[in-house]
């Protein structure tokens, strides 16, 4: 069985997708070694904090498109911490001082086209059905 990095679900050996969240499962020993080496960066500044895996995943896509070095607080087993005053953050992502203004523009432009969804969307919806 093979653990998705993301959701930490378990998947079959030949999958190469996970079934619950989408994420690629394998990927080359080369791969791995180079996405490493990639996230060694210098002066690393706090960009984000984010409360949901699946959100800090597509970022950090975001941040690869556009060659923009980055590293993360995930741990292998994707917990979830508890910070001062109860907030909830399960990962928190970090770029060089020289790239922030760019990935604070592109971090702005991610919040900017999130969908969220408030109460009176749930109470349309559920009249609905």
């Amino acid at each position: 069985m093979i653990i998705c990095h993301v959701c930490n679900v378990e998947c079959n050996d030949d999958a190469e997708l996970c079934p619950v969240c989408g994420a690629v499962l394998k990927k080359e020993v080369e791969e791995v070694l180079e996405e490493k080496e990639t996230n060694v960066i210098e002066n690393p500044t706090l960009l984000a904090s984010f409360e949901d895996i699946i959100s800090a995943e597509i970022f950090k896509d975001i941040l690869k498109d556009n060659d923009i070095p980055f590293s993360s607080s995930q741990t292998e087993d994707a917990s979830i911490q508890v910070v001062f005053g109860g907030s909830i953050v399960a990962e928190e992502i970090y770029v060089a001082e020289a790239d922030l203004e760019k990935a604070n523009e592109l971090y702005e432009e991610f919040l900017n086209t999130e969908i969220e969804f408030d109460d009176d969307f749930s109470e349309d919806f559920g009249e609905e059905i």
